[in-house]
């Protein structure tokens, strides 16, 4: 199958808020962050949620100043992703995996 995409025109003043929900999953989360910071052509707001955070993400997003949220244990992806997106300061919510690495 052969399928072609025509990028659609974007109002200039786009903003996201990205919601990246992670469980102990720190190298990649890192990179993750790191690639939508490096790669992004838009305004946006990252929100991260730890779940459990064992492994030193909840210290790390903490000193990143990300905004967040967080659980002590794996509340599972559904709640996770709710609980971050209802701290969104714009209306386009954008999910990503923390391992994801986004280009331009």
């Amino acid at each position: 199958m052969n399928m072609k995409l025509s990028p659609q025109p974007v109002p200039p003043l786009t903003q996201f808020s990205i919601v990246i929900p992670s469980w102990n999953n720190l190298a990649l989360l890192k990179l993750c962050v790191a690639s939508v910071k490096a790669n992004s052509a838009f305004t946006h707001q990252i929100i991260i949620h730890i779940n459990d955070g064992t492994d030193g993400s909840l210290e790390w997003v903490r000193s990143q100043g990300l905004t967040h949220t967080h659980s002590v244990e794996n509340t599972g992806i559904c709640l996770t992703v709710n609980q971050a997106a209802a701290l969104a300061q714009h209306d386009l919510i954008l999910y990503l995996n923390d391992d994801m690495y986004c280009r331009s």
